[in-house]
């Protein structure tokens, strides 16, 4: 047999893109300095007096002094696979506002020379018949979104209007297909390109330069790094019209190439087992003392539960629970809460299918869809990291959390909402309830693990209400279940 000749190309175009919004206006080696010498001083000095910011900080440790530094880089074109498994997977230190998945161009318009330029990028070696297989799965799931998008929408529409009696017209019609698009994606590939504005300090761009496990990731913090040293060159610039030595002024010891880690990493899929059609919950551990938890008496959506002193030591108490979620859209949704601490998420082997699909019977087309997937994750000749890569939005991820009750109210208040996600929604009512069976539902914290129609009396998003009886809630269940 003959092998397929891979596809050459000489030149694509850059498949994540990088641009500098904005930095910190004082260049970080006079603002570590000033930050180091305040505390060792009984007098303020004066804003431009340096040190040796290499040896007396950076390689002593003390870094905290470098996090005064902060930048906002715009990334546009990175997989979401290496945001739910990469930028957004384990640090707190950061700040991210993602495109939201109901704007993504992969669903309706999608653009396979995108997809392609990706793979090539980060997988030169690639054979084209190999892109073909690959391609193949890509449009399988494509297919089934949109041969399948009018009848889940159809059905979204039945659905809104018997759960959300006072939904307008206008807002059944906005939001019928909406609702269709966030369940329907679940059959998108997570190669799928996103942007975002990422806010960081210093000391954390350090950081993931060195330990980035994805080869996008890597990508960008290549972009981001060599940003962040012409930036520094250009306030060098500005400034150096003193006598100072212009070395001090280089801060590309904080970017060695040697301390770089060059593995991939990407959860091992087990094997497909089937659909499930509702996330699974489970509470491994806690602590609450109701005596010892202080109530929150806030009456407006400024969260200052991790700011007061008053409510400091709710942070002893804690949640422990397991959740079984989908990969691309829930867990994504999770991973913004970054107060709570999470364990490295693994595959296990099942596809989500949400109420409307299931309700549109599209298990047969899952199934299809997930042994294509298992063909090409059981092929030698195909790297892990790519198949984890382009992995399908509904691919299943188990993973434990942890939180502190002020970090649980917060995440509670927001999830047990009906504008939240149908999935992490019954998860957060499954916790509720989980909870109350161990601690009583009289117990002061159960108040506050509720959306703000409920605690607060008044919902807070405007046109965007969910339009949900919220007398009939009161008297036959609040936290109800839901399709939409």
């Amino acid at each position: 047999m003959t092998k397929a000749k891979r596809i050459k190309t000489l030149k694509r175009p850059d498949a994540v893109k990088v641009k500098q919004l904005a930095a910190t206006d004082v260049d970080p080696i006079r603002l570590a300095s000033h930050a180091a010498r305040t505390c060792y001083a009984a007098d303020v000095p004066e804003l431009g007096e340096i040190i040796d910011v290499e040896n007396r900080l950076f390689r002593t440790g003390h870094h905290s002094t470098l996090e005064h530094n902060y930048y906002t880089f715009n990334i546009d074109g990175i997989p979401v696979s290496s945001m739910v498994f990469g930028l957004h997977l384990t640090a707190p230190f950061y700040n991210t506002d993602q495109r939201s998945g109901r704007f993504s161009k992969m669903y309706d318009n999608p653009d396979m020379n995108e997809i392609e330029n990706i793979l090539y990028t980060y997988y030169p070696d690639l054979w084209g018949s190999q892109v073909e297989r690959i391609e193949d799965f890509i449009q399988t799931g494509l297919d089934v979104y949109a041969y399948s998008k009018d009848r889940v929408t159809d059905i979204a529409r039945d659905a809104i209007k018997k759960e959300r009696p006072h939904a307008s017209a206008k807002y059944i019609e906005q939001n019928a297909p909406k609702f269709a698009q966030e369940q329907l994606r679940m059959f998108i590939s997570m190669i799928a390109p996103t942007a975002l504005d990422w806010t960081v300090d210093l000391p954390t761009i350090a950081a993931f330069y060195r330990t980035a496990w994805t080869r996008p990731m890597r990508d960008t913090m290549d972009k981001i790094v060599e940003l962040v040293k012409k930036d520094q060159k250009t306030k060098a610039k500005r400034k150096n019209n003193d006598n100072t030595d212009k070395n001090v002024d280089d801060i590309s010891y904080m970017f060695n190439p040697n301390a770089r880690g060059t593995t991939d990493w990407t959860p091992e899929f087990p094997g497909y087992k089937g659909v499930k059609t509702r996330p699974e919950f489970e509470l491994v551990d806690f602590y609450y003392d109701d005596k010892a938890f202080t109530e929150n008496n806030a009456n407006d959506m400024v969260d200052t539960l991790q700011f007061s002193p008053n409510t400091m030591d709710n942070s002893l108490g804690y949640i422990h629970s397991r959740i079984h979620i989908d990969a691309g859209a829930t867990m994504g949704q999770d991973q913004r809460h970054r107060s709570i601490k999470r364990s490295k998420p693994k595959f296990t082997g099942y596809f989500y299918l949400p109420p409307l699909l299931d309700a549109a019977n599209l298990e047969p087309a899952a199934n299809e869809f997930m042994q294509k997937y298992e063909a090409l994750y059981n092929d030698p000749n195909l790297d892990k990291s790519l198949l984890g890569m382009i992995a399908p939005y509904g691919l299943m991820v188990q993973y434990d959390k942890r939180a502190d009750l002020n970090a649980l109210i917060h995440e509670q208040g927001k999830r047990t909402c009906w504008c939240a996600q149908e999935a992490i929604y019954h998860i957060s009512c499954d916790l509720r309830r989980d909870l109350a069976q161990e601690i009583g539902t009289n117990a002061k914290l159960m108040k506050y693990l509720t959306p703000p129609c409920l605690s607060m009396g008044k919902c807070p998003e405007g046109p965007r209400t969910c339009g949900r009886d919220l007398v009939a809630a009161m008297r036959d269940g609040y936290f109800q279940k839901r399709r939409v």
